[in-house]
């Protein structure tokens, strides 16, 4: 959803499997009341800057700033001069921090706190704008899972003092998460099923998929996807039908990925590929 007026604008995305809600805005003028949130907020900067004061302190953003409130954590929020800003915010429930946060890092049912509500580090929100683009393109569940995974695994550790906790050896369980994937093309599958079956924590399962295949369990996805799409092409399919049976239910989107993997549009490749007559 986008509102607009005027130079402000707001686009508001949600993630109903999960309860992740995102915000990105740019404000010129508006100013928020004191408030808190029952979630966790965490937010970067693009461009100007935002004041607000919380815990007694009194703070200003520039790019690349993290926002970083704990949840009934209280806080206000304005343009800090006439340039007004830009900014991106993630809002994540208690109970899905708890639930990823005490499978990787600290105890089980753990609830980090964030020590400090400002920080400057352009590493970390860049991740959180990925994070804010996974939500609001059509990307797979994979993908949201992992930029999720991604923001969590750089904030706890630096921020709320939670060191990751040491993986078992896990090369074969990876291997039986490998072959769900396979085994599953058309399932818009998650992290948690795949951690499942390898029998080991989420976060664990994306860094050690990726340490022993080279991609990303999306990325695997993608190129399992991908290639599908070639055979169905090859054998006679339409590009649309090929698309869908492969599991991409958006053509643009089938196109796009299609020549970023291999430097031709589906349908340019199909002319190459494809014996004249």
């Amino acid at each position: 959803m986008s509102i607009r007026q005027a130079d402000e604008w707001v686009k508001l995305v949600a993630d109903s499997a999960t309860g992740l809600e995102a915000l990105r805005a740019r404000f010129v003028q508006h100013a928020y009341d004191r408030h808190a949130h029952e979630t966790y907020a965490i937010g970067m900067t693009e461009s100007g800057s935002q004041s607000y004061r919380c815990r007694g302190g009194n703070y200003s953003t520039r790019p690349g700033a993290l926002m970083l409130f704990n949840p009934a954590e209280v806080h206000d929020g304005r343009p800090t001069d006439a340039g007004g800003f830009t900014y991106r915010m993630l809002y994540l429930p208690v109970a899905l921090l708890r639930d990823l946060g005490g499978e990787g890092f600290g105890a089980p049912g753990a609830e980090p706190l964030f020590y400090q509500p400002l920080a400057q580090d352009e590493v970390a929100a860049r991740v959180i704008a990925e994070a804010f683009d996974s939500l609001a393109e059509p990307h797979s569940r994979l993908r949201r899972d992992e930029a999720l995974l991604g923001v969590l695994g750089i904030l706890l550790p630096r921020y709320a003092g939670l060191a990751p906790k040491r993986a078992p050896p896990a090369a074969p369980g990876l291997r039986r998460a490998r072959d769900l994937l396979e085994a599953s093309l058309l399932e818009d599958i998650g992290i948690a099923a795949l951690a499942q079956e390898a029998g080991i924590s989420r976060f664990h399962l994306a860094r050690g998929f990726r340490r022993l295949y080279g991609l990303s369990p999306s990325e695997y996805r993608r190129q399992q996807r991908l290639r599908e799409a070639r055979r169905r092409i090859v054998a006679g399919a339409s590009l649309a039908e090929a698309a869908l049976a492969s599991g991409f239910t958006d053509q643009a989107h089938f196109t796009r990925q299609f020549k970023a993997a291999y430097g031709v549009t589906p349908g340019r490749w199909r002319q190459a590929a494809m014996p004249p007559g």
